[in-house]
C-alpha cells in the first residue's frame, strides 16, 4: 500500500498557491467553477490582501454567505497551516447557511479540474474542517460568539490567519474588539458581514467612523438587494412592498435603521387614528372582535384590558388589508378578579353579531378562556410568545407578538386603524407610541422584553396589547350579521330586502 502524499508534497500545490493565494476572484472562477456577481468580486477582492479588514452590510440574496465558503475554502487551502475562525452568536444557524455554502462548494471542487486538491480536505460534521495529515494546525473551526468564549478565540495565533464574524450586528462589541485586537501578524484577515440591526455597536463602527474613508482600516462595503442578480424583480417589487422603511433599509439596502426606528411609531401617528373616523362601510362584510388582555398580577400598573373591535380583510398590504376600528374600550382595570372576568367580558359581546373573543391565555388569562368556552363562545386563544405560522411572517419575526405589534403599527401608519371612542385616550397614546423595536441577528423584527432597558420605564402596555391582537396572523373573524350598532342596527337580510324594494318602487 502506498504512503499518503500530505498537500504540501504534491508537486501541483506550490503552482497552485502562486497562481490563486492572492487573488479570491480566481479561484472562485477556475477551482470552485463559479462566476461571481460583482458584489462577490467586490468582497473577493476586499479580502484578498494581506491584513485586510473587510465589513460588508448586506441585503438579501447579494449572494454574501456563498461568498464567504469561497473564502474559507481559498484560505484553507492556499496558504500552509492556515487557521480560519468562523464565529456567530447562533451555531445552528451557521451550520445551516454557510457550513452548507462550503460543502456545496467543496464538492464543486472536486468535480472540477483540480479536484486532486478537494482530497486533502477533510469537512466534519461539528462544523469544521482540516487538511489530513495536519489536523491539529491548519484547519478552519467554528465557536459561538459571547464574552466568555473571547479570549478563548483570540488566544487563536498564526502567521497566516482569517477571522470571519457572521450577523456581526448581533455580537457583543467585546468579542468584535477581542479578536480585532489579537490580529497582530502582517498576514492575519478579518472579515465582518451582517445585516444592520441597530445604530451603534463594534460593526456598526466600521461601516461608519472605523472605515476607511474616515481615517479608519475597514473597507466598509454595503450591498444592496437592487444590485444582486440572484434576486427577481418580481420578488423585490413585492418585498419592497411588503416592508416598512426600516426593513427596505435592513433587509434590501444594506444600510442601518433610521434614528426614529427605535420605537414602532411616533406619537403623531398615533394621534392621527383618533381623527380618522370611520373606515370601514355599514354594508361590508365586517366582523366583530372583543380583544382582552389579562392582568397577570404584576402590580398596580398591571391592568386588564378589553376592547370591542369592528374588522374587515386580512394580511398587510393589498386591497383586503386588515383594517380595524376601535369601536369602545369598556374595561381597564385592576380591579376585577379573575374568576368574574368572563361573564363581564361576556356581557360586553353580548350585544354583538357573531363575536369572536380574543383572549390572552397566559397566566389567569387561561381561566377566561376556559369559562368563555364553557359558555359556547368562539374563542381565540392568544399565545403570543409563540412564532408565527406563516413563512413569510417567520422570516420578519421573531414571535406573533412582535408580527402584531409591527402590523398594528404599519395600520395605524396607513390609514387602517381607527380609534372611534375618546375612552382611556390618553393611555393609548402612550402606550402606542412608546413599544420599542429591535432586530435579531436574523434581521427579524423583535418587541424586547418587558422591563429591559428599551421600555424606557413603561409598564405593561395592556391597552395597546389587546388592540394588537386584532393584527394576529391567525385571528379571524365571522361576518357580522347587522350593520352598524347600538340604536342602528339592522340585519343584513332587512338590508338586502330594503334595497330589493328600492329597485323595483317604480315597476
Amino acid at each position: 500500500m502506498s504512503k499518503r502524499v500530505l498537500l504540501p508534497e504534491d508537486p501541483r500545490w506550490m503552482p497552485f498557491c502562486k497562481r490563486y493565494a492572492g487573488n479570491i476572484e480566481r479561484f472562485a472562477i477556475e477551482v470552485v467553477g463559479i462566476t461571481p456577481s460583482y458584489q462577490q468580486m467586490e468582497l473577493f477582492g476586499s479580502v484578498s490582501p494581506s491584513r485586510s479588514r473587510t465589513s460588508v452590510a448586506s441585503g438579501h440574496g447579494t449572494g454574501k454567505t456563498a461568498g464567504i465558503a469561497v473564502i474559507v475554502l481559498w484560505h484553507q487551502l492556499c496558504y500552509p497551516m492556515s487557521v480560519t475562525l468562523l464565529t456567530a452568536n447562533d451555531m445552528d444557524q451557521l451550520k445551516a447557511t454557510v457550513w452548507k455554502e462550503i460543502g456545496i462548494s467543496h464538492e464543486r471542487i472536486r468535480r472540477g479540474r483540480h479536484g486532486w486538491i478537494a482530497e486533502h480536505l477533510e469537512i466534519l460534521a461539528d462544523a469544521s474542517c482540516r487538511i489530513k495529515g495536519f489536523e491539529a494546525i491548519w484547519f478552519t473551526e467554528s465557536k459561538t460568539a459571547n464574552e466568555k468564549t473571547a479570549n478563548k478565540m483570540a488566544g487563536r495565533h498564526g502567521e497566516w490567519l482569517l477571522v470571519i464574524a457572521d450577523e456581526a450586528s448581533t455580537l457583543p462589541d467585546a468579542v468584535l474588539t477581542t479578536l480585532s485586537g489579537a490580529l497582530t501578524e502582517q498576514h492575519n484577515r478579518m472579515l465582518l458581514t451582517s445585516q444592520f440591526t441597530r445604530n451603534a455597536g463594534f460593526f456598526y463602527r466600521t461601516q461608519n467612523e472605523l472605515s476607511i474613508e474616515n481615517g479608519g482600516e475597514w473597507n466598509n462595503l454595503r450591498f444592496s438587494s437592487f444590485d444582486s442578480p440572484f434576486v427577481s424583480d418580481s420578488s423585490l417589487k413585492e418585498l419592497w412592498d411588503q416592508y416598512d422603511d426600516d426593513e427596505r433599509n435592513v433587509r434590501l439596502l444594506g444600510i442601518s435603521p433610521q434614528d426614529s426606528s427605535k420605537h414602532m411609531m411616533n406619537r403623531k401617528v398615533a394621534e392621527a387614528m383618533y381623527r380618522r373616523g370611520r373606515i370601514i362601510k355599514d354594508n361590508e362584510n365586517y366582523g366583530w372582535l372583543v380583544l382582552v388582555d389579562i392582568a397577570s398580577g404584576e402590580g398596580l400598573r398591571d391592568k386588564s384590558a378589553c376592547i370591542l373591535a369592528r374588522v374587515i380583510g386580512y394580511g398587510d398590504m393589498g386591497p383586503d388589508a386588515r383594517r380595524v376600528e376601535m369601536v369602545k374600550v369598556p374595561l381597564l382595570t385592576n380591579k376585577i378578579r379573575s374568576n368574574t372576568f368572563a361573564g363581564y367580558v361576556s356581557d360586553n359581546g353580548a350585544e354583538l353579531s357573531n363575536v369572536t373573543y380574543v383572549i390572552d391565555s397566559g397566566g389567569l388569562g387561561i381561566n377566561v378562556c376556559q369559562d368563555l368556552e364553557d359558555m359556547n363562545k368562539v374563542v381565540h386563544r392568544v399565545n403570543w410568545g409563540n412564532p408565527c405560522f406563516k413563512n413569510i411572517n417567520k422570516d420578519r419575526y421573531l414571535n406573533l407578538r412582535a408580527q402584531a405589534m409591527h402590523q398594528a403599527a404599519r395600520a395605524a401608519k396607513d390609514g387602517r386603524l381607527s380609534i372611534l371612542t375618546g375612552d382611556y385616550r390618553n393611555q393609548m397614546l402612550d402606550q402606542s407610541a412608546r413599544i420599542p423595536k429591535t432586530f435579531t441577528d436574523k434581521g427579524r423584527i423583535r418587541v424586547p422584553p418587558k422591563g429591559a432597558t428599551e421600555w424606557d420605564g413603561m409598564g405593561s402596555p395592556d391597552l395597546w396589547d389587546a388592540v394588537c391582537f386584532a393584527f394576529l396572523e391567525d385571528v379571524s373573524y365571522i361576518v357580522s350579521g347587522e350593520i352598524g350598532m347600538g340604536g342602528l342596527v339592522n340585519s343584513a337580510a332587512d338590508t338586502a330586502l330594503k334595497r330589493t324594494e328600492e329597485m323595483f318602487s317604480d315597476v
